[in-house]
């Protein structure tokens, strides 16, 4: 925060120096202080984590390596890269989907000093990433025409996937109708194109939809219908979300509501799982199956009770997020004719979820709605016996028990709940007594 900030850096190097930080310190998304460092173009203060030891070679949790993410987040201070690279960085090294740091940083160098200094490091506008995508199409981020323009001057000119980059925008900026017109009809970029997961524009839209550019591409004849690579439809990623006018939008335009993806997941299983109730309660009216099965054999109230989230900001562990809407799916799932207690497929039932998820309420709400406590999968575990394997301290085995757990059941392995809690190094490592499980 203070590096973001651009507190002093005598107070930045002061904080750093106290116990529990330190350069290789790990912060928000797994980044170091050197990755904030260097994307603030605060040189200073990257040479002197360089010189405490810093790794530049360093990758956060997104696969973003210290040069990359300078270069990807806007950073014009090219002394910054200069000491990266005498640090050890290849100007040269390619990135996620191979691109260059030209590549990751020319959406946001309108006037083209840092793609020229990087011209100056043997990298070249002509290069392609791994996807075949040119240096223009990674500058049609945001949306700068003139950008596209000055490129062009020189030679470069985005192909039909600038559309995907168009459709990213950034956390400041969502590129607006006139954007999408301007590749489309000025430089006669194909509308109908497909990247090489098999979306479409329309897929990549569902992330940030806006109705107006929506039916534009479905004017321009992109197919609503088509899945990509994984099965996945544009229905099933609005599903996922909490936007109604964007179903009621969609939904004239779909061949088949109970298309199901390579998980055997459909709109109506996104919906219980991410989405909201209301729009679960639309497609159900427009006739999706309640009773739709994914690829392993699980129901909707499994994917339902998956979906529980505990409320952020501080308040009481184990109470539902009330922006999740948990118990009007659950009311809609039942009151559809869904049996939210029914077996899955391998033969485990709520309780093996709500100890999956190592959560007391879940517990509670298994039990009330009347799930079989001492259902066997098709290993024979019941959820007492996976309570047995991953407990952290003796919370669940009690409230399982409280509930009708047996303790005599066996796993197909003829092991008892006790014979596996005394194979659970954390509850020997916290020396809990397991004893009640006899």
């Amino acid at each position: 925060m203070a590096i973001i900030n651009k507190a002093p850096n005598d107070v930045i190097e002061f904080l750093i120096d106290q116990e529990g930080n330190g350069v290789t310190k790990k912060t928000h998304h797994s980044r170091s202080y050197l990755h904030w460092a260097a994307s603030s173009g605060n040189l200073d203060l990257v040479e002197h984590l360089i010189a405490k030891g810093a790794d530049v070679h360093y990758q956060d949790s997104h696969g973003d390596a210290i040069a990359a993410y300078a270069a990807a987040t806007g950073n014009k201070n090219t002394a910054i890269f200069d000491a990266l690279f005498k640090a050890g960085v290849d100007p040269k090294q390619t990135y996620t989907a191979g691109a260059t740091l030209l590549m990751l940083g020319i959406a946001s160098d309108p006037d083209l000093t840092v793609t020229d200094y990087f011209l100056t490091k043997g990298l070249s506008l002509d290069m392609k990433d791994g996807n075949g995508r040119s240096a223009a199409d990674y500058a049609s981020r945001l949306g700068d025409t003139i950008l596209i323009e000055k490129l062009a001057k020189r030679g470069v000119y985005p192909t039909n996937q600038a559309l995907f980059f168009v459709t990213q925008g950034s956390r400041q900026k969502t590129n607006g109708l006139d954007t999408y017109r301007y590749f489309v009809e000025k430089l006669k970029l194909d509308p109908r194109v497909t990247n090489k997961e098999g979306a479409t524009v329309l897929h990549s839209l569902m992330r940030r939809p806006n109705i107006d550019i929506i039916n534009y591409f479905l004017a321009k004849g992109v197919d609503p219908n088509r899945a990509d690579h994984d099965g996945n439809t544009a229905l099933m990623q609005a599903a996922a979300g909490r936007d109604k006018t964007l179903i009621e939008m969609l939904l004239p335009h779909v061949d088949e509501v109970n298309v199901q993806n390579g998980k055997g997941e459909s709109a109506l299983t996104k919906a219980v799982a991410n989405g909201s109730a209301e729009i679960a309660s639309m497609l159900l009216k427009h006739g999706a199956d309640v009773h739709v099965l994914d690829k392993d054999g699980n129901n909707l109230a499994y994917h339902w009770f998956h979906s529980f989230r505990e409320q952020e900001g501080g308040g009481p562990r184990g109470v539902q997020d009330p922006g999740n809407d948990f118990e009007d799916k659950l009311n809609l799932l039942q009151k559809s004719g869904l049996s939210v207690t029914a077996a899955q497929r391998n033969g485990s039932s709520l309780f093996h979820v709500a100890v999956a998820k190592e959560n007391m309420q879940l517990i509670k709400k298994a039990a009330a709605l009347g799930a079989d406590i001492n259902a066997q999968d098709s290993e024979g575990t019941t959820a007492l016996h996976k309570a047995a394997l991953i407990a952290k301290d003796d919370r669940l085995l009690k409230a399982l028990l409280a509930c009708g757990a047996k303790k005599e059941l066996k796993t197909e392995f003829d092991e008892t709940a006790y014979d596996l809690a005394k194979d659970n190094e954390f509850l020997s490592n916290n020396q809990v007594a397991i004893d009640f499980l006899k």
